[in-house]
């Protein structure tokens, strides 16, 4: 018995159970919280504050679900509160808290209140984003359950509304296999249970289930593809619903089948055509811009030349309804803004005027772009994106339908101008600025699809555009910046490298006439008093300068000194775009901004905002990523800025990491420790390193303790990938400006974390571009440090890199970064990695093959030129094919000792193996090859 008892199970533990106090407590917060003329603020941080008590979760679940007596407006909060912090905190609650909190909800999906039931539509959703299809596979089920049997109206209803809100959360993912569920899948399971609500006689039923299956397109399972034809059949009978609502979905689901199933619309695409037109035309705004999404899907599908054109043959009704569509409605909203703003320049911005901002990635080392950061470029349709254009509410039927004209000119091309050319130019003409402003919107968008035809224009169009930019209305000289920005390239490309079968080329004299007139008009903008003139001058400019690049010098100065002006005089809103602008100036103008003057106009006016605003205000990251843009751009011309700078960074970090050391030990207090001014710091301090090179050493020896302790903090940060990626970035930095021995010990906590961050667990998406800077990083140091210094992490780190390389479906760049690294540390190290050289050999050479010529191929190729010498042997069979054909990969090796070295290696194998098995490895390596390799004695004499 004794045996027994102690091999029984433990018994389950208790179920949670609210305490009555808890509940009180948490509906009087909530009750002040929807108090009028509470202060929002204070309520909003208590309410943080109860988040970090573990089960805050569950009170909230509790009143939301079964907190009948209490108000359903204060239930609802409950339930909104609970969604918000689902988001953000369902993997770090305890599993039995997450338990409960899914038994709680799901029976209230049939709540008698609608507002309720979809509240708890929307936080079941937030879980479903969390765990995906695999991590809650009973959630589906009992969906389709509900869908299939259901008990009531209002058990369909919330199912149907939790189905969306999935569906929303988990696009493209729903066809994932789960082992277990009937069908398969989430989306086989829910897919026949919503088809036949489709044709429900209830409106709202046939609407939602329409508008999940159109969620479900994208990840529409390959065992229902059966269903398909019946989804377009069902589209095609709602077709003329009397419902808009449903109408709309009709034209979202033919624009999702033209992406995943366009030959399923291709028999009927006549009729598709006309009757999207139709919805265009459509009276119901929300109906015309769905269907005017169709036209660009149109143009980007893999359609076959004959479906092409029977949309050309709709052209000459198609490009007049995009263009009336394009003009400004009275009522618009971005309008009244700026109408608001030309009236009330010096008016301050709200909070809420404020939008969030994106990080962007500071990748290191190869397949990254020029520079440091790795940067991509701007992209010149921003004005169409919602995202960058902070005066838009949301998407709209105007951006839609210039959209459209723009992708549909990139698949025509200049055969639509006789179709736009007299419009345009007869609203340039007409006295309504609105129209006015559509004609310009007009050029803009065809600027780039109908470059050839318009060519023999663009010195009058020119003529007219910059005169715009003076307009009396703002909306005209908003566009009149961006429209000009989309022929910048053109205009740069004529004046500065015009190819011979260019039409009409202008002289040098008229193209250096047409960049002063564009730049000098964009500058006039960049220090408009309209804030929404502001915003589009400085996107203009950045497109402007990034085509010109170095070629900007004539005009540095008076473009220096306008982005200097706009630094001191906007205020919190258009400062992003100031400093985006003045960082794409100086990361694209190469050496003519390397010296003090341009330091010494934009730093003290970037510097006094960071004085002025201290470490804690909200705009801080984006501050001081210009101002680290800055200071790489003008390298040693930032000199007598240089220390003040670095130390203050230093201490944001170190400050920073101290708050957060305080968080970790008193979880429920209320710190401020915010990561992101952690990696601006770290991004600053790096930015000086690399933009003074050697000039850093000084610097980085005065601070060189309390620099080290921030980097070993940062890399092992446990929490934030950003802070890993920027504190290896800094780590490289600082070895590659020749200060890496004032960091030599922490060396051993440095490729710890370096080694530890390539594991295969952390080679994840969310960590590439920690795995990347660490990569970087390591090679960095071993370029930099004696080889006896850094011998003894080969193992480790070098394991770490061939572990990465053999992974299939390996992001690229870190293949690449891996490749380089492994190729520093054997060309250092060598007697330690030649014994493993067979191993490692063909993953190897089959990265260094995919390097771009320069002097990190070079590295790596001088590394494994010393294993060679070292282990000939290991490079046999497969391993040989794979050395021979990155040896292939060549164009131009500058390095002359190395392109020596690598015929001695060819030459030397050819003595190894004798002719048989030589004539062998040619054959196995293909014509093309064997032709590079015969030629490569000659490669440099090309150039």
């Amino acid at each position: 018995r004794t045996d027994r008892a102690r091999m029984a199970a433990p018994p389950p533990p208790p179920q949670w159970q609210p305490q009555q106090e808890g509940v009180q407590q948490i509906l009087q917060l909530l009750t002040e919280y929807r108090m009028p003329g509470v202060d929002q603020q204070q309520m909003y941080q208590r309410l943080q504050q109860c988040a970090k008590i573990p089960d805050f979760n569950n009170y909230l679940a509790f009143i939301l679900t079964q907190g009948e007596g209490t108000q359903d407006e204060i239930r609802q909060t409950a339930g909104l509160l609970l969604k918000n912090n689902l988001k953000t905190g369902w993997q770090s609650t305890e599993p039995a808290h997450q338990a409960y909190i899914q038994r709680a909800l799901l029976p209230a999906l049939g709540h008698p209140n609608r507002f309720l039931r979809h509240t708890v539509g929307t936080a079941l959703s937030m879980i479903t984003r969390a765990v995906g299809p695999r991590g809650w596979p009973g959630l589906y089920t009992t969906l389709a359950q509900i869908l299939e049997q259901p008990p009531d109206a209002n058990h369909v209803d919330g199912a149907l509304d939790c189905v969306y809100k999935a569906c929303e959360e988990l696009n493209g993912r729903l066809d994932e296999q789960v082992q277990g569920m009937p069908e398969g899948s989430a989306a086989g399971l829910l897919i026949s249970r919503l088809l036949p609500l489709m044709a429900n006689p209830d409106v709202g039923i046939r609407r939602t289930a329409l508008g999940s299956v159109n969620l479900m397109v994208p990840s529409w399972p390959n065992t229902h593809a059966a269903a398909m034809d019946t989804y377009l059949q069902g589209l095609f009978q709602l077709a003329n619903d009397g419902d808009n609502g449903v109408r709309k979905h009709v034209c979202s689901g033919i624009v999702s089948l033209l992406y995943r199933a366009p030959e399923k619309l291709v028999p009927n695409i006549r009729d598709v055509i006309t009757y999207m037109i139709e919805m265009t035309n459509f009276g119901d705004e929300d109906v015309a811009l769905e269907s005017c999404e169709f036209w660009a899907a149109f143009c980007e599908a893999d359609l076959d030349r004959d479906t092409v054109e029977v949309l050309r043959e709709f052209t000459p009704k198609l490009i007049p309804m995009l263009l009336t569509n394009m003009a400004y409605a009275e009522d618009d909203e971005e309008v009244l803004n700026a109408e608001d703003d030309e009236a009330n320049a010096g008016r301050a911005d709200r909070d809420q005027d404020i939008k969030p901002s994106f990080r962007g990635q500071k990748d290191k080392g190869s397949g990254l772009g020029e520079g440091a950061g790795g940067e991509q470029g701007r992209d010149d349709d921003e004005y169409y994106d919602d995202d960058d254009d902070e005066e838009a509410a949301q998407w709209n039927l105007r951006k839609s339908s210039a959209n459209g004209l723009d992708v549909m000119s990139n698949l025509f091309g200049d055969e639509l101008l006789p179709m736009i050319l007299p419009v345009v130019e007869q609203r340039l003409r007409d006295a309504n600025w609105r129209l006015r402003e559509s004609a310009i919107l007009a050029l803009g968008a065809v600027a780039e699809g109908c470059s050839g035809g318009l060519a023999q224009y663009v010195p009058q169009l020119i003529e007219f555009l910059v005169p715009s930019l003076d307009d009396a209305r703002p909306m005209v000289r908003s566009i009149a910046c961006w429209t000009l920005s989309r022929f910048s390239r053109w205009v740069v490309q004529m004046t500065f490298a015009p190819h011979p079968g260019d039409p009409a080329p202008p002289t040098a004299e008229q193209g250096k006439g047409f960049v002063n007139n564009i730049l000098g008009g964009l500058l006039r903008r960049v220090v408009d008093h309209n804030k929404h003139v502001q915003a589009a001058a400085c996107g203009a400019l950045a497109t402007f300068t990034q085509e010109i690049g170095e070629d900007v010098a004539p005009w540095l100065g008076p473009t220096v000194q306008a982005l200097a002006q706009a630094i001191a005089t906007y205020q919190r809103k258009n400062m992003r775009s100031v400093y985006d602008a003045v960082a794409t100036l100086c990361e694209s103008a190469g050496e003519c901004v390397r010296t003090a003057d341009v330091a010494r106009a934009l730093l003290p006016p970037l510097l006094q905002k960071w004085e002025a605003g201290g470490d804690a205000q909200p705009d801080l990251y984006n501050l001081l990523e210009c101002v680290t843009s800055v200071v790489m751009g003008v390298g040693l011309g930032a000199q007598e800025y240089a220390s003040p700078m670095f130390a203050r960074a230093l201490q944001l970090a170190r400050h920073q990491l101290a708050l957060r050391e305080q968080a970790k030990a008193n979880p429920d207090s209320d710190v401020p420790y915010e990561p992101d001014r952690v990696v601006a710091a770290l991004d600053l301090l790096s930015g000086v390193a690399d933009g003074m090179g050697a000039a850093c050493e000084a610097l980085i020896a005065a601070n060189a303790p309390a620099l080290r302790e921030v980097m070993v903090a940062c890399v092992s940060d446990p929490y934030s990938p950003g802070i890993r990626r920027s504190a290896f970035a800094l780590v490289g930095d600082a070895a590659k400006s020749g200060a890496g021995a004032h960091v030599a010990a922490s060396l051993p906590q440095i490729f710890e974390c370096a080694a530890a961050n390539l594991q295969p667990k952390m080679v994840q998406a969310y960590n590439m571009s920690v795995c990347n800077n660490a990569c970087w990083s390591a090679g960095e140091i071993a370029l930099a440090f004696p080889p006896e210094t850094v011998a003894p992490y080969v193992p480790a780190l070098c394991g770490a890199f061939v572990q990465v390389l053999n992974m299939t479906m390996i992001n690229r760049s870190l293949g690449e970064n891996a490749a380089i690294a492994l190729g520093r540390f054997a060309a250092r190290c060598p007697e330690q990695l030649a014994s493993g050289f067979g191993e490692l050999c063909g993953p190897w050479c089959g990265a260094l093959r995919r390097l771009r010529d320069g002097q990190e191929k070079e590295q790596a190729f001088a590394g494994l030129v010393r294993l060679v010498q070292l282990n000939p042997q290991g490079a046999v069979g497969d391993q040989m094919v794979s050395m021979m054909n990155a040896i292939a990969s060549w164009q131009f090796v500058r390095d002359q000792t190395l392109h020596a070295n690598l015929l001695q290696l060819m030459q030397g194998y050819e003595q190894m193996l004798g002719a048989e098995q030589w004539a062998q490895l040619a054959n196995a390596l293909g014509p093309a090859v064997q032709r590079k390799l015969g030629n490569f004695a000659n490669i440099n004499q090309k150039r």
